[in-house]
């Protein structure tokens, strides 16, 4: 009888310290923190041997708490557009699915209409905390023509600053 007991005592000793091991790793994974207002960056050089600096564009990727997201564009002298939308979520350690959704009046997403209703994998991979390059495959273009490719695009996430900009012009 006291056999029978040892046993089922290390047997749930083993139990509880897999059980721990497990939650550990787990935690390992934990998501990371995608919200905020992304601005797509270009390397850019004056010469071809080097790989130049990181530069900002007119484009803007908007993830916010609720799980949604916007992808705008500014129009110099002309104003912004809504290039994309829908919901999103963290599906593994190193990619999020977006799920665009037809635009405000019913519209598609105009930068991938074909995505609409379908969901976009992006795999990212942080580089530095505050930049972040996407990697995407896109089947077909919005004629249905097959183009099997990958992208790429570079984010830098914009710092917000703590107080409202006292010199800022409206």
């Amino acid at each position: 009888m006291k056999r029978k007991k040892l046993f089922l005592l290390m047997i749930a000793f083993l139990l509880i310290g897999t059980s721990r091991v497990v939650g550990q790793e787990k935690s390992d994974a934990a998501p990371v923190n995608l919200k905020g207002i992304w601005q797509m960056c270009f390397y850019v050089s004056g010469t071809p041997q080097v790989p130049g600096e990181l530069k900002p564009s007119n484009s803007f990727k908007i993830l916010s708490d609720d799980g949604k997201f916007t992808n705008m564009t500014m129009i110099p002298n002309h104003g912004a557009i809504i290039i994309g939308s829908g919901t999103y979520r963290q599906t593994a350690p190193n990619a999020y699915t977006e799920h665009p959704s037809p635009l405000p009046g019913n519209k598609p997403n105009l930068h991938l209409p074909q995505l609409v209703g379908v969901d976009n994998i992006l795999e990212f991979e942080m580089k530095g905390g505050d930049v972040m390059v996407l990697k995407f495959f896109v089947k077909t273009d919005k004629d249905g023509n097959e183009i099997n490719s990958w992208y790429y695009e570079t984010w830098k996430r914009v710092k917000m600053p703590p107080v409202y900009p006292k010199d800022l012009v409206r």
